[in-house]
Parts: structure tokens; C-alpha cells; sequence
């Protein structure tokens, strides 16, 4: 039978494919939605990760009553040493908690009793001093469970009475006293309470709220001769030097610091990766560096090195990985990667059997991702899309945007890896719908590019600094972060990939793809990916995408 718990109870929380973990039962958050299941369940703050969930109530447990139940001696989970601390501080803040009813306060000798515990032993006493002498007589106290002798006066008349008690004679404090006393009972408990409450409120509110923005670093500039602007909606002076708003502009060696490194609370289940290219180094580091068990494959072994020595094991096939594992990361760069991998000779295929997870974090088109969940799901595995979005940088300091689509169990599973290697995920739903996202996003950053080159080549020709020109977008509505990067790469000429050209083209001719199927015109992106292939075609292929500035600049 489930335990009856309630809000402000401190317990263990144990979800599927994680150990149990110190967690506090708190109100619950509006923004998560609440599971529908009509079995019980709490909404749980995680201390250490400071993360929350609903919890099944047959899933929670007191803490106090079952530490040493789920405190591991070996194999310690990362992070559970200090959500054992956090829980620890703010059971020391907490009163001892008094197991009754709101409707069933305790009486007033009953709040004196846990006040006064010395007089536990002599609580049968009571005062007879003012009780009639009717002579010497055994009262049993069921009450109290205590027999006291009344003796009655000698004969030598009132003056020589003697009442004897065999229990020493005490004071009994005064009504107002005990109230007094009482009250300032009521008021510690509750003191302390607000603290625990207080200690909570802080982790979660550093949890939800948003990071705050990272000024860019200023870049020194040579002084320009002083432009005059015409109409200035700030009221700003007619007159000033257009290289003095160069600090607004991010480049290259201004962009955010990476950011600090995030607590999560690792799955004990066994994972496996295929491919480390560009992107795939940086996620199998954070899922290394956060504490998780992985096995690493790549078609060339000498990508493998830096995440052997950081900790990883290393698979000699596909298939092998996947065997060993209760589920793998795949991430390569195309559709026909994607299918050597899985139906090729020692593929992920021949190692999947019943329970097995495969997830593919590539960008493919839809007709691949369908082709390679059927194969999955036909010899009894699980298959999840998650393609991603962001660059090399992204990928390193575990800022990715993860767009999951497919089995749900699987996605829950993995979960944590996906805290691990990015900053949001979002399940989307049916088998397909993760590479829709991902190929229709792509043609907005692929056309803005576009864009952009054209434009810096069209500045330089009429005679503007393309400098300027970026310093100006970088103060317009419509600037970013990634066209300001862009923009520098393409000004300094430096082209090293974050982001291969050749895999930009490559999801703009999946999505104009995508559109021939349901009769969507794509005229600017069919454009873009004109000048992206003419990029392709003067050898800048594995060139950063900013290359294509070499195509728009004729």
C-alpha cells in the first residue's frame, strides 16, 4: 500500500530508469502539464538537480524512514552526494513533525507535556491540597496511572495535621503561563517552517528563471571619419562616428562565455553512440561529463581518441554498440550515411532485439526516417527521431535544441542525456515530424545567409565598410546572433566549419523536396540553394556555411 503523503514532505522519488532521489513535495508548476492517469501522484522538486516532475504516490517514500534503503553503498550516481546534503540542510531547518490532523490540534496539557518532557515521570501527581480530608484511602488514576495515598489528619486536632504524599509536591504553573508558553511554541514551529519553505523557493527560482543576457566583449576599432545621419527617432546628436558603435557588433572572439556546467542526474541504463563528427563530439563529452555510461563507434576510429581518454568505451561495430547497450545515439550526415549505418553489413539492425532503443539525431528527409523506424520496430526495437538544431559551439557547451518525435517510453528513458547535450527538447509528436521541423527551420537560416552574403557583397561594390554595414545590423530589429557571427566570418575571410556548407545545401534540397510532395512553391529558398551549390562547386563544400559569401561575391 502507497504511503499518504503531503505537500512539504521531504521523501524519495523513484522514476522509470533512474534511482530512487531525495526530492520535496511542493505545489505544482502551472507551466508542466500534469500526466493523465488517475492513479495518485505529487508534483516533485528534485534536490541536486533542481528539477520537478509528477511522481506516482506508490513511488514516493518518507526519507527519513527509508534513507538507508536507498542510499547506495556503491556506484554512486554524479550529483546525488549533494542532493543529499541539500535535502539534509533543509531537514535541519524543519520542526519535528507532530502527526496530527488540522482538525485535531492537541490539547493544552498535551503542548505543556512537550514542553516540560521532565515531568513526563510525574505527571500522575496531582495537588490534593485543596481536596477534602475524608480519611486515609487508595485512589486508582486509570488517567494518569498512578495510586496515591490520602492520609488523614491525627487526632491531635487541625493544628497538628499532616498530609504526606509519596510523590514530591510541585507548582503548577499558572493558566496564563502555559498559554504563554504554548504560543511560543507555535511560533518557533512556524518560524522554522518559513525557513525550509524559504531554502526550497530559492532553488526553484534559480532553476525557472531565465539566464541573464552575456554583454558582448568590445572590440577596439580604428577611429572613421564621422558620418552624419539624418533623422535619429532617439533624439540621438545629428552628428557621430559610425566606429564607435562597432562594440555592439559580436564577432568571433565575442561570443558567450560557455555556459556553467549543468547538474543532471544521470540514467543508470547503458548508452551508445554512432558518429562523431562536427556535432557528435560535443554531445558524447556532455553525456560523459555528466555522468553516463558510453560506448562509442565512428566509421574513422581516430574521431574515437578524445572521448576514450574523457571515459567512453569503444565499440569495434554498429552492431556490437547496440548490442551492449540498452540504447544508442546516432548522428551522421546525410541520408545515405544514415542508411549504411543501419541496414549495412554489421549494422544497427543486426543488433537490435525486443527492448532495444535506437534514436537518430540526424537531418534527414522524412521517407529515410520512416524506412529506418519500420526496421526498427520490426525485430521488436524502439525508435526515436531527435534532430537537432545549432552549431559546433552549440553542440560543446550543451546549449542544442532537440526535436524528438516518435515512441514516448523512449524519450523518457533517455531524457536525461538529452538535459545533458542541450538547452530545450520537445517531444512533437508522430514519426516525422522532428525532420519536418528540422528541414522547414533550415530554410530560414539558409535563406537569411543567403541574404546576407549578398548583401555584404552588394555594400562593398557601392562603396560602403562592410564593417559599418554590420555594426548597423547589429543595432537593427532583425539582427541576431548567428547572422552577426556569419557576417564577421565573411568580412575576415576565416572559414573554419562550426557548420559544413555542404550539409546547409543539403537540408535546403530536402526541404524544397519536402514541398514538391504537397505543391509548396519555395522560390527564395530554390534560390538559395542556387548560390549555396555555386559555393559547392568553387571547392567550398567543407568550408563553414559563411563561405558562401565566396559565391555571392563575383
Amino acid at each position: 500500500m502507497a504511503e499518504v503523503h503531503e505537500v512539504e514532505d521531504l521523501v524519495w522519488a523513484r522514476m522509470k530508469g533512474f534511482p530512487a532521489w531525495p526530492g520535496k513535495i511542493i505545489e505544482p508548476k502551472p507551466e508542466v502539464k500534469k500526466p493523465s492517469t488517475k492513479k495518485p501522484q505529487h508534483f516533485i522538486f528534485f534536490f541536486g538537480s533542481e528539477n520537478y516532475a509528477w511522481v506516482l504516490d506508490e513511488n514516493l517514500f518518507s526519507y527519513a524512514e527509508h534513507k538507508e534503503k536507498f542510499t547506495p553503498a556503491t556506484r554512486i550516481p554524479k550529483g546525488f552526494r549533494e542532493a543529499v546534503e541539500a535535502i539534509e540542510e533543509v531537514l535541519e531547518t524543519m520542526p519535528t513533525k507532530i502527526k496530527v490532523r488540522p482538525n485535531e490540534l492537541p490539547s493544552i496539557d498535551e503542548e505543556i507535556a512537550q514542553i516540560f518532557p521532565d515531568r513526563g515521570s510525574q505527571h500522575g501527581t496531582r495537588d490534593y491540597t485543596r481536596e477534602p480530608l475524608a480519611g486515609k484511602h487508595k485512589v486508582n488514576h486509570q488517567d494518569h496511572g498512578a495510586v496515591i495515598d490520602h492520609i488523614t489528619p491525627s487526632k491531635t486536632g487541625p493544628s497538628g495535621a499532616k498530609r504526606i504524599f509519596k510523590s514530591p509536591r510541585q507548582r503548577k504553573p499558572s493558566k496564563k503561563k502555559e498559554e504563554s508558553l504554548v504560543s511560543t511554541k507555535r511560533a518557533s514551529v512556524k518560524k522554522k517552517k518559513e525557513l525550509a519553505d524559504k531554502v526550497v523557493k530559492k532553488a526553484v527560482k534559480r532553476v525557472s528563471s531565465p539566464p541573464k543576457p552575456v554583454s558582448p566583449i568590445k572590440r577596439q576599432r580604428t577611429p572613421k571619419i564621422p558620418v552624419k545621419f539624418s533623422k535619429t527617432p532617439n533624439k540621438a546628436t545629428p552628428t557621430a562616428k559610425l566606429s564607435s558603435l562597432s562594440n555592439a557588433t559580436p564577432s568571433l572572439s565575442s561570443v558567450p562565455e560557455p555556459p556553467k556546467r549543468k547538474s543532471v542526474i544521470p540514467t543508470p541504463c547503458k548508452i551508445g553512440f554512432l558518429g562523431l563528427g562536427i556535432i557528435g563530439q560535443g554531445m558524447v563529452n556532455n553525456l560523459i561529463s555528466s555522468g553516463h555510461e558510453v560506448t562509442v563507434w565512428n566509421r574513422t576510429s581516430v574521431k574515437c581518441r578524445d572521448a576514450i581518454k574523457a571515459g567512453a568505451l569503444k565499440g569495434n561495430t554498429p552492431a556490437e554498440v547496440v548490442q551492449s547497450c540498452d540504447f544508442t545515439f546516432a548522428c551522421v550526415s546525410n541520408p545515405t550515411a544514415l542508411k549504411d549505418l543501419v541496414f549495412g553489413n554489421c549494422g544497427v539492425l543486426q543488433g537490435i532485439t525486443a527492448g532495444k532503443g535506437f534514436v537518430d539525431m540526424s537531418t534527414v528527409d522524412v521517407e529515410t526516417t520512416t524506412d529506418v523506424h519500420e526496421a526498427i520496430c520490426m525485430r521488436g526495437g524502439r525508435f526515436l527521431e531527435a534532430p537537432v538544431l545549432g552549431t559546433q559551439d552549440s553542440s560543446s557547451n550543451g546549449q542544442l535544441v532537440i526535436l524528438a518525435a516518435g515512441d514516448k517510453t523512449l524519450y523518457e528513458d533517455c531524457y536525461s542525456c538529452f538535459e545533458a547535450m542541450g538547452r530545450r527538447t520537445l517531444h512533437l509528436g508522430e514519426i516525422g515530424n522532428g525532420s519536418r521541423m528540422k528541414l522547414a527551420l533550415n530554410t530560414v537560416l539558409g535563406t537569411s545567409l543567403a541574404g546576407l552574403a549578398e548583401a555584404m557583397a552588394l555594400s562593398e561594390k557601392v562603396g560602403l565598410h562592410q564593417e559599418d554595414m554590420l555594426d548597423v545590423l547589429a543595432m537593427s530589429g532583425f539582427s541576431s546572433p548567428i547572422l552577426c557571427e556569419k557576417g564577421r566570418a565573411m568580412i575576415d575571410g576565416h572559414f573554419d566549419a562550426t557548420f559544413p556548407l555542404q550539409h546547409q545545401q543539403k537540408d535546403l534540397r530536402l526541404a524544397i523536396e519536402m514541398a514538391d510532395q504537397v505543391d509548396q512553391p519555395l522560390a527564395v529558398a530554390g534560390a538559395a540553394n542556387e548560390l549555396f551549390k555555386r559555393a559547392r562547386a568553387m571547392g567550398y563544400s567543407d568550408s563553414d556555411v559563411a563561405a558562401v559569401f565566396r559565391a555571392a561575391n563575383v
